[in-house]
This record gives C-alpha cells, structure tokens and sequence, in this order.
C-alpha cells in the first residue's frame, strides 16, 4: 500500500494539467466530505490537512479569510490565531504552504471545520526557483522536501489524510508535489483540451512509478465534471465520454462509474465558509446522490471502507 510511505497517513493529490476544470472543486468538496462523515453525517469523520498550491488560491478563501495586499491580485495568509501562544522567535506569525519546503516554522490553521485544517497559498510560487536553478533537479527537491515533511510522526498522529490541492499546469512544482503523493484523483470535462491532457498526466505517474515500484501512486479515479445532464448531452458531449470510457483506451480503466453534474451541490458563495451551512447540501436529490457517490469512491479507496 502507497500510504506505508508516510505511517499510514494518506496524501491525495487532486490534479489536472489544465486550469478550471474542478481540482480546486474536488479538493476542498473531499475536505468536507471526509471530514463530515459525508453527504448523510454518518460516516466516520476524518482528520483532513488541506495544502493549497494553487496561485488561485481558490481553496485557501473558501476556508480562511485571507489578508487583501493593496494593489496586488494576490492575498496573504491571515495572522495565525495562535501567534503569541508558542514560544518560537523563528516564527513571523503567518504561514503558506510553500514555507514546507524551506523548513520554515510550519504551523496549520484552524477553520471552521472541527476536522479540517489548511495551509493556505501564497499566491506566485516562484520562491521555489531558489531552491535550484536545475528545473529536472528542481521536481525531485520538491518531492524530496514534501516526502520528509508527510514522513514526521506528529503528521500522521494529527491527521488521517492531506488533500493537496495541485497548481495546474506541468510545472516542476506540480511536478514534485505529485511524486511525493500515495494517491491522485484527476477531474476532466468532456472537451478536447481536458481530455487531450489525462493520457498525459497517466504517463508522468507511470515514470513516477518506475521510481517507487513497491509503493506506487495510486490513481483513485478519472472523473469527468462539468457534465450536462443527460438530457442536454450534445453529441460533441456524447463523443467526449466514449473517448474517456473506451475500455481499449488508456483511460478506460481508471474512469468513475459516475460523473459530476450537479456542481451547485454545496453553497461557495459565501467565502470564507467560516460557517458550516455554508457547505450545507441544496435540497436536490441527485446532487446528494453524486456526492454519496464521490464520498463512497474517495473512502473505499482510501481505507476500504464504505
């Protein structure tokens, strides 16, 4: 089993290449679900760390109220609420997620989630470049970094999975943050581009894997999002999905046994969620079907549990 790289602790990675086509949507909706017990509250809650890399910073302001900088497109991490209270002048009060691979003083944020926890993004990662000018030496650093932080015993202690929410693009961040999960999830949309770049990212964990053959990155599912319902299924739609469900195709075997239509199956338009009805469920049927769906694949894989 990949998690025995780290105790036991899960990392899963939500990724595509492409930009906007529901990785940030499936990282912080896993978040939820894992840690609520899922759809119906009955499940076991889990422990979740979410680790935002994504510019966008997208999962970072649905669970923390992120600090605007004046005259910048980007936003700060908000002073930690603990500041003051651990005895640690190596640390400046605020966190990102980057400050992992400069074995800065890492300490997690609250939310509003009893068990959910997050470091959020800075924004541009370019301070990583510093690491090494080498772009191929640059990946391993970075999965090197990432593996030695998921390895300490206080991590798996605290947390019974970390959600990494991946930046888009074949960056050697993305890169190096991939080869350091147990676990992916790819999220697609039935259009060329998205399609066009999973038989991509397939290979890349293939050679991922050549390198730890004894505790392989696991592909939990390739699921397509964005899917109209299927009465407004275009025949552009229709050819899409068999391209992706071909049994033949390298994406065959890794497909979903469902796909994502209802995307308005939690409330996001409040941010920060710094209340929990604001990841409440509308009163649909099939968008609590879907997410009963995504929440029995996410824990079944994970822990063989339904």
């Amino acid at each position: 089993m990949s998690s025995e790289l780290y105790n036991g602790l899960k990392v899963l990675s939500s990724y595509h290449r492409k930009g906007g086509v529901g990785k940030t949507f499936l990282a912080s909706t896993i978040a939820y679900l894992l840690a609520t017990g899922g759809p119906n509250k009955k499940g076991r809650k889990r422990r979740v760390l979410v680790l935002d890399y994504d510019s966008q910073q997208d999962s970072s302001k649905a669970f923390l109220k992120m600090d605007a900088i004046p005259g910048d497109d980007e936003y700060a991490a908000p002073l930690h609420p603990d500041f003051g209270s651990f005895d640690d002048p190596e640390w400046s009060g605020r966190n990102t997620s980057t400050d992992i691979l400069f074995d800065s003083p890492v300490y997690e944020y609250p939310t509003s989630f009893d068990h959910i926890k997050i470091l959020p993004s800075e924004g541009n990662v370019d301070r990583v470049l510093a690491l090494t000018p080498d772009s191929e030496r640059l990946v391993s650093t970075i999965t090197s970094h990432m593996r030695q932080w998921f390895s300490l015993p206080d991590l798996a202690d605290d947390y019974d999975v970390v959600i990494v929410d991946n930046p888009p693009s074949k960056s050697p961040v993305s890169a190096g943050l991939l080869g350091a999960a147990t676990h992916v999830i790819i999220p697609t949309e039935p259009e060329y581009d998205s399609i066009d770049g999973v038989p991509m990212l397939l290979n890349r964990i293939d050679r991922i894997n050549e390198e730890r053959p004894e505790n392989p990155l696991e592909v939990l599912a390739v699921i397509p999002n964005k899917v109209p319902s299927k009465s407004k299924l275009t025949q552009k739609d229709q050819i899409a999905l068999a391209k992706l469900y071909d049994k033949d195709s390298q994406t065959g075997p890794y497909m979903s046994r469902f796909w994502l239509s209802q995307r308005n199956c939690y409330r996001v338009m409040e941010r920060p969620s710094v209340d929990e009805s604001h990841f409440s469920y509308v009163h649909n049927h099939l968008a609590m079907k879907e997410m009963q769906k995504l929440y029995e694949l996410v824990e079944s894989s994970l822990w063989g549990e339904k």
